[in-house]
């Protein structure tokens, strides 16, 4: 499922552009507050169930803003909150330059873009997670160099 479904009119209008100033207090609360989202969008850790959790929000433009101006998108649509997704700062950061595959002429065609992007960014996102979990499991600190 996407997490647009939980957006109003299941995040395929303008829903406002994302308001500038603190993740946590400002346009990460505000995203929350649209879209009833309070874990990651990508692997589905809790944001708020934890201080520590809550400390690592972020939100992510699904449609990224740099490849989404070059191909000539509207910065209306790039900047709105149904452009992004509340996420954790570990999975905003994997596969963070997806790149742009089609330029969309319609508000409907860019969400149909945006979904699309979401789908296969996931994919990846999963694919890191597994690859740094075993990293992880590796203990690689206590490796001598």
């Amino acid at each position: 499922m996407l997490p647009f479904e939980s957006y109003p009119n299941r995040g395929r209008q303008l829903l406002g552009k994302r308001a500038g100033g603190n993740c946590r207090r400002i346009y990460g609360l505000a995203l929350q507050r649209i879209s009833g989202a309070t874990s990651c969008a990508y692997c589905d850790v809790s944001l708020v169930d934890t201080y520590e959790h809550w400390l690592n929000l972020s939100v992510d433009h699904v449609v990224p803003s740099t490849a989404g101006k070059k191909c000539g998108i509207p910065e209306e649509w790039l900047a709105d909150y149904s452009n992004t997704v509340l996420c954790c700062a570990a999975c905003n950061a994997f596969r963070n330059r997806h790149p742009v595959s089609f330029c969309p002429t319609s508000l409907e065609e860019f969400y149909d873009l945006r979904d699309k992007i979401f789908l296969e960014r996931k994919t990846l996102i999963l694919k890191s997670h597994e690859l740094d979990r075993t990293f992880f499991e590796s203990k690689p600190w206590l490796r001598k160099q």
